[in-house]
């Protein structure tokens, strides 16, 4: 009787370090989720130079083309609607980083209850947040190409033949 009970005790052991490992894993992995969405939602600096015109903000493409207005052959009515096209999206990205950081916020409230944990809930954070990088992802791409639209041909060009004298001027710095 006495093995019996050591056999049942031996398995109701090794059963609790499975669910203990499994949770420890969980949580370990749950919060490099949420470290990686955080480092991958931060703006990326440097480099900015040799990555071109289209890797810049909105706000950076919209000064160099104001800089470069006479030289580019650019209106005073395209860069009107350059202007509008930015600070739409402006308000859009505002709006998405806020939900972003309520997210965040969230799911560390959600990480804290450590003896009431709600696995689903984090799932369901953690899939918000990925979705708002893959929108506010797209939508980068979008405005890019909305500017790209309201320039002609001729001053795509160009733009592209300025880049790559920004490019080679700072690769001879170097």
């Amino acid at each position: 009787m006495s093995n019996n009970y050591e056999r049942e005790r031996n398995k109701n052991a090794k059963k609790e370090a499975k669910v203990k490992k499994g949770t420890i894993f969980f949580t370990v992995f749950s919060v490099m989720i949420l470290f990686t969405t955080t480092v991958f939602a931060q703006p990326q600096r440097g480099r900015m130079i040799e990555r071109g015109f289209t890797h810049h903000s909105p706000e950076r493409i919209l000064s160099v083309l104001r800089a470069n207005q006479e030289e580019l052959k650019i209106t005073e009515e395209q860069l009107e609607k350059i202007k509008n096209i930015v600070f739409s999206f402006e308000e859009e990205m505002i709006k998405m980083r806020s939900e972003g950081d309520t997210l965040r916020l969230e799911l560390k409230k959600i990480m804290q209850d450590k003896k009431n944990r709600d696995y689903e809930k984090i799932r369901s954070s953690l899939s918000r947040a990925s979705n708002i990088r893959q929108d506010m992802f797209i939508k980068r791409l979008k405005i890019r190409d909305e500017i790209q639209n309201v320039l002609t041909s001729e001053q795509q060009n160009a733009l592209k033949e300025m880049k790559k004298g920004v490019r080679s001027q700072h690769l001879t710095l170097k």
